[in-house]
């Protein structure tokens, strides 16, 4: 049985001496991992349409009780190649792609997800800041999948947290106010006036709209550490891609 959707490639791995594996997030299928035939070799079939990050319509046959599936052909719908001649774009790429393979499930899609692939390569390759669009990309993933609560009301009360103000984020409910994280445990991260206008920020404003980026969104910084720690937690794997961003921009290891 042949499939076909559209999809943004993730990441390609050889399989012996002529094939490819190929992990790319479909729209209406979710993580999709199979095998191109002599795409090592073969020019002809698939072009620069395996490079990470490429906007294609892809066709693949699917036989019950494999894993992988057989690629049958990619057709181009955009190329995002060009700008990650700039290493600080690709960093950020191929963390976000580490991020899109562990979080897609075949058979799982989520349009909001997809969406978030485009939204984000848009503002990439429009000239925004790579590091906040990282950090929005990973508060979107924590909130599509129901792993960060709402930073603008408090967990505890229900109160809206007003704009701005110093709250904490609590690891078994979300976030709380002022008043209702007083006397808590240490388990909870206190945030910054700052780093609490960021989160607002990355909540209400459109990945190519975000204004400058400030010391929260730095590489290595707590927002970083904040959101990558729960990605990691949730699928139980760590992502070295981030170590090319922190080298790139000397931010903390």
């Amino acid at each position: 049985m042949q499939q076909a959707d559209e999809a943004f490639v993730l990441r390609t791995q050889p399989l012996g001496d002529a094939d490819l594996i190929i992990s790319f997030l479909a729209r209406s299928h979710g993580c999709v991992r199979g095998v191109a035939r002599s795409g090592r070799r073969s020019r002809k079939r698939f072009g620069g349409l395996l490079e990470p990050m490429t906007h294609v319509e892809a066709t693949w046959s699917v036989k019950s009780g494999r894993e992988l599936h057989r690629i049958e052909r990619l057709e181009a719908r955009r190329s995002y190649a060009a700008m990650q001649a700039d290493p600080a774009l690709q960093a950020v790429c191929a963390v976000m792609a580490e991020i899109g393979e562990a979080f897609g499930a075949e058979g799982a899609a989520d349009d909001r997800e997809f969406r978030l692939f485009g939204a984000v390569l848009d503002a990439l390759e429009g000239g925004a800041e790579p590091l906040l669009l990282l950090r929005y990309f990973e508060f979107w993933t924590l909130r599509l999948h129901g792993l960060l609560g709402d930073p603008e009301d408090c967990a505890a009360c229900g109160s809206s947290i007003p704009r701005g103000r110093a709250r904490a984020l609590f690891p078994e409910d979300g976030f709380r106010c002022d008043n209702c994280a007083r006397g808590s445990d240490d388990s909870a991260t206190r945030l910054t006036r700052d780093e609490a206008l960021w989160m607002e920020r990355l909540q209400r404003t459109p990945p190519g709209r975000l204004p400058a980026a400030s010391g929260a969104a730095k590489a290595g910084g707590r927002l970083e550490r904040l959101f990558r720690s729960r990605l990691e937690a949730f699928s139980e794997r760590r992502f070295r891609s981030y170590r090319h961003v922190r080298n790139l921009t000397g931010g903390a290891r």
